[in-house]
């Protein structure tokens, strides 16, 4: 039987985080999470803000995070961002900003993760009733008394346990493309960083005696035969199409990649595409491995600006917006896999950094991209390296694929389980 009740009936408690400042203490490893913290299932705590015990201990009374917990976004456009929190080592480690509520779930009404769903179910409703003349917000007082129903215990073990598969199969999916990222970026430092590459012996270059020599420009040693060069006049840049909210289309129109495609590891995120409707130039075009870098941040310490991404290889053509630019090698000398790797590099993101201006947002002069010099490495070597990075890119690729068909499913069933449209077939040995 379904059951009409409000919030504060299935919670033991929905609090909001700190309403003001922490000082910060890079270091802590007590972290003090805003929205943009958020990912798509769990907390990204890559760059998130570390605070002083003091403040912290202060915050995390409030919140109490624990195992179990449903984290909702209650600030406005990011009303309804949602996290079912499970069990890490980081969870009594964590406090919030006021724009994030923490929902206990009372355990004797409601299956936890069923709260994270029901929650989910509820955001347009929830949106409604956000009050506010600019940014929304949603209230905790609002949301303490808002009114939901909710299944019996079995129907909530059910449908947790349907939709549940598909987010952790999800979940698992975006591991496995966080560890190939990592891999990549490993045979990168290990070849082109510590010059360890395999020699014509297939031994590591630089421990087996390679000789190296003194790059005046680099201030460093590099391996013999090595050339140094300025990307000026071997790379062309082109920047994207603008647009208005007019042409923007959540379902219809030519996928567009946008800024908020790029997450705060300065990778790529399928699930913050759009979709563009109108007329634009043939050349704004790009597929699968085409180079795209960040021009626009709208992040505090400039993560994101200077950063490249992959276009996924899903046989699909996009465009790009006004705040990315394309990146074309017109250097033959130069094998574009090998560029992205280098500009994926710390190395060049702090030195791309001091090109960024802005108040509010921050906007790059691409000539810091011209200006910066990369050494070139043997020809054959290059293809080597861009052979391995070609197959862990499409198989990246293939994961974010079915990522997004698991969503899909996902989204599609979430109502419909919700509602009472779809039910579950009775095991007749249960009676």
């Amino acid at each position: 039987m379904n059951k009409s009740i409000t919030l504060s009936q299935i919670t033991t408690s929905i609090f909001d985080g700190k309403h003001g400042d922490c000082e910060n203490l890079k270091g802590s490893g007590l972290y003090f999470i805003s929205v943009k913290d958020l990912s798509d299932y769990n907390i990204n705590y890559y760059n998130a803000r570390e605070i002083t015990p003091n403040d912290f201990e202060q915050n995390y009374k409030r919140t109490n995070l624990e195992e179990g917990d449903t984290i909702y976004a209650n600030t406005g456009d990011t009303i309804g961002k949602s996290i079912f929190v499970k069990n890490n080592k980081l969870v009594s480690k964590t406090s919030f900003q006021k724009s994030i509520a923490v929902l206990k779930p009372n355990i004797n009404i409601i299956e936890p993760r069923y709260l994270y769903y029901l929650m989910k179910y509820e955001t347009p409703r929830l949106r409604k009733v956000a009050t506010g003349s600019g940014q929304k917000n949603l209230l905790l007082s609002t949301m303490r008394d808002f009114k939901v129903t909710i299944h019996d215990r079995k129907r909530q073990k059910q449908i947790c346990s349907l939709l549940g598969l598909l987010d952790d199969k999800i979940e698992i999916n975006n591991k496995i493309n966080d560890e190939l990222e990592n891999m990549a970026k490993t045979i990168y430092d290990y070849w082109f960083l510590q010059f360890e590459f395999p020699n014509e012996e297939g031994k590591p270059y630089k421990s087996s005696g390679g000789k190296m020599v003194w790059n005046e420009e680099l201030k460093r040693e590099i391996p013999e035969g090595w050339e140094v060069i300025a990307l000026k006049n071997n790379i062309q840049i082109i920047k994207g199409i603008s647009y208005t909210s007019k042409n923007i289309n959540a379902y219809e129109g030519i996928p567009m990649i946008n800024l908020a495609s790029i997450n705060i590891k300065r990778e790529y995120n399928p699930n913050q595409l759009k979709y563009f409707r109108g007329s634009y130039n043939i050349n704004k075009e790009v597929s699968a491995f085409d180079m795209l870098i960040a021009c626009t941040d709208l992040t505090r310490n400039a993560e994101i600006i200077g950063s490249p991404i992959l276009v996924p290889n899903d046989n699909k053509k996009y465009i790009y917006s006004m705040d990315l630019a394309k990146i074309e090698v017109i250097n033959s000398k130069i094998i574009p896999l090998y560029l992205y790797m280098t500009l994926r590099t710390d190395f060049f993101h702090k030195y791309i950094k001091g090109f960024a201006s802005g108040t509010n947002v921050l906007h790059l002069d691409t000539r810091g991209i011209e200006y910066y010099k990369i050494y070139i490495p043997d020809k054959k070597l290059q293809r080597k390296f861009a052979d391995i990075l070609h197959n862990i890119h499409c198989k990246q690729s293939n994961i974010m694929k079915e990522n997004q068909e698991l969503t899909s499913l996902r989204d599609f069933l979430l109502p419909l389980l919700m509602n009472g449209q779809v039910g579950f077939k009775e095991n007749k040995a249960e009676g």
